[in-house]
């Protein structure tokens, strides 16, 4: 079974979606939050992208044991989210790359056109309650069970997990993994 965590709109072929919000037709609307409703080891693959963000820390360090309980031995999750230490050395570089993929990528308009209110903007957008930089990324998953590589845009061991990416490199600032449940 593959089964995509927060999918929103997006239908990736073969894979069971799960989100919350209804508007996107999921075909099992759950609480990423809590506990999933699918029976241990049932999942040979899961795929999150830019989602886990909308979780705190706490509910994410939840999220990621519900992944590991569902995955099986040897099983991967897929994940992506943005890369806060790319948002944040853009930022001090004063990087005007960082508006660009802002306006292309995101659209919101800013009041100021400032990178620091991009940045305000940045940490709350979509719903974001934490961002990550890999070394808190690994702090998390790596006591869940998980064997964490970094992979590139569309890469993986797994072929089941090629091609999956919605954020390309130069159209945002994303970190790729591919989550090995040990």
């Amino acid at each position: 079974m593959k089964i995509s965590l927060g999918s929103g709109g997006v239908r990736l072929p073969g894979w069971i979606h799960v989100d919350f919000d209804r508007q996107w037709q999921p075909d099992v609307c759950a609480d990423l939050s809590r506990p999933l409703p699918f029976a241990d080891a049932c999942a040979g693959f899961l795929q999150s992208e830019d989602f886990i963000g909308q979780l705190t820390l706490e509910q994410a360090m939840g999220f990621f044991a519900e992944c590991h309980r569902m995955l099986r031995p040897g099983g991967a999750l897929r994940l992506l989210t943005p890369d806060l230490a790319v948002l944040l050395h853009m930022y001090v570089r004063a990087e005007l790359r960082l508006r660009q993929l802002w306006d292309e990528s995101v659209g919101i308009p800013l009041l100021t056109g400032t990178l620091g209110e991009l940045v305000n903007k940045a940490m709350t957008f979509g719903g974001h309650r934490f961002f990550y930089d890999e070394p808190t990324l690994r702090a998390v998953l790596e006591p869940a069970g998980f064997q964490v590589h970094r992979v590139q845009y569309n890469q993986s061991a797994f072929a089941e997990l090629r091609g999956l990416d919605q954020r390309r490199p130069g159209e945002a600032i994303s970190m790729y993994f591919d989550c090995v449940r040990g």
